[in-house]
């Protein structure tokens, strides 16, 4: 019999592609307990609902139908560091966001701006991306001839100039947050993925 945690849990783990073997591996419980979850055969107990609620970071009253908004509000703003800081989470960005908003903003208003200004423009190009991919229908209020002049190096050359008139007068920390150290390390594994890509692209042109 289906129950709304039982639908979550299907609905999480095809979100995150993965078989019922692997979901139930890093989850701690067995294939067939799993699928009796997922069933709605049993219940689970709070262990495997705060394991579950982790592991596909969302709230347990999302689990359990209760609300309809996925992410742990009260955790995502809570500017203390959190097990899933670890890990590469869409809350993982949000939380590295914010940090970096604090630290800057307490050395004036022009470092948050700064900040802002960086997340606005990358995600206006990922915006302009998915509309050209039709993930989201042509926007009225897109400016063609700017949109298709944005590029990764129009960004940087905006970013230069406003760097320049900033307030970097910052004050140093002895650590660097858990959730910005995950975002960096991720960072740097993608480039360094697709250089590897691209030279293994350029030695196939070379030997031809």
């Amino acid at each position: 019999m289906s129950t709304p945690i039982s639908t979550r849990l299907v609905a999480l783990r095809k979100d995150k592609n993965l078989s019922q073997k692997e979901a139930a591996e890093a989850l701690g419980v067995s294939q067939a307990l799993l699928s009796h979850y997922e069933k709605g055969i049993r219940e689970c107990g709070l262990d495997f609902l705060c394991r579950a609620s982790s592991f596909y970071d969302v709230s347990a009253d999302y689990l359990l139908g209760i609300s309809d908004t996925k992410m742990v509000s009260g955790a995502l703003f809570d500017l203390t560091e959190i097990p899933q800081d670890s890990e590469m989470r869409t809350s993982t960005l949000f939380r590295a966001y914010l940090f970096l908003m604090e630290k800057m903003s307490a050395s004036g208003k022009n470092n948050a701006d700064r900040i802002k200004m960086i997340y606005v423009l990358t995600l206006y190009k990922i915006f302009i991306d998915a509309t050209e991919l039709g993930f989201f229908p042509k926007s009225e209020s897109l400016n063609s001839q700017i949109a298709s002049f944005l590029s990764a190096s129009t960004i940087d050359h905006i970013l230069t100039l406003f760097n320049s008139s900033a307030d970097l007068k910052l004050k140093k920390s002895d650590t660097t947050p858990k959730c910005i150290d995950t975002v960096v390390k991720e960072a740097e594994k993608t480039i360094e993925n697709q250089l590897e890509l691209l030279v293994k692209a350029s030695k196939n042109i070379k030997s031809k």
